[in-house]
């Protein structure tokens, strides 16, 4: 099974994916972001669309072509921490895998403004930090987001917050 662990930027996705995978050894945390930043990184400045990967299809292509080839020879959970900003992106990876019957769960962590600001502030980035400036936008966008796992990581440490989603994957 794939599970897609999204949030706005410091909610704790990537924190969340080593603790599932710590407590599950029979998976693998593939990292999105790095083939997002080997994708931008190597457009000529021409086709340069931002630094959201949802604006490049290549970036969507690559990440359905790589959970393909991977689920054919893997058989553990793979884990993504990824922010995804728009509505409609998850189904640009989840329709093509699931023709190809793989199973992937969309997990959406929900914070606050307060607590993701502290937080990416906590690990080292300033106020006019991308990640800061773009805090609203994915708080505002993912409200609309639908099928997914919603998860309140508010108060939670992640011990409890790896609870949390254990008992709700394994419901879903």
């Amino acid at each position: 099974m794939i599970y897609w662990i999204n949030g706005p930027y410091g909610v704790g996705k990537s924190t969340l994916a080593e603790k599932l995978h710590k407590l599950n050894p029979n998976s693998f945390i593939f990292d999105a972001e790095e083939v997002g930043n080997a994708i931008r990184d190597n457009m000529p400045k021409e086709l340069f669309n931002g630094y959201i990967f949802e604006g490049y299809d290549l970036w969507f292509e690559t990440i359905v072509a790589l959970l393909k080839e991977i689920t054919k020879k893997y058989n553990g959970d793979i884990y993504i921490p990824m922010t995804l900003v728009y509505k409609d992106s998850f189904d640009k990876i989840r329709k093509p895998l699931e023709k190809e019957n793989i199973k992937i769960k969309h997990i959406l962590l929900e914070s606050t403004y307060d607590i993701v600001r502290d937080r990416i502030l906590a690990r080292g980035e300033d106020e006019n930090s991308w990640c800061m400036q773009n805090i609203n936008l994915c708080l505002e966008n993912q409200r609309e987001f639908t099928d997914v796992i919603r998860i309140k990581s508010v108060e939670n440490n992640i011990c409890e917050l790896a609870n949390q989603v254990i008992k709700k994957i394994n419901i879903s």
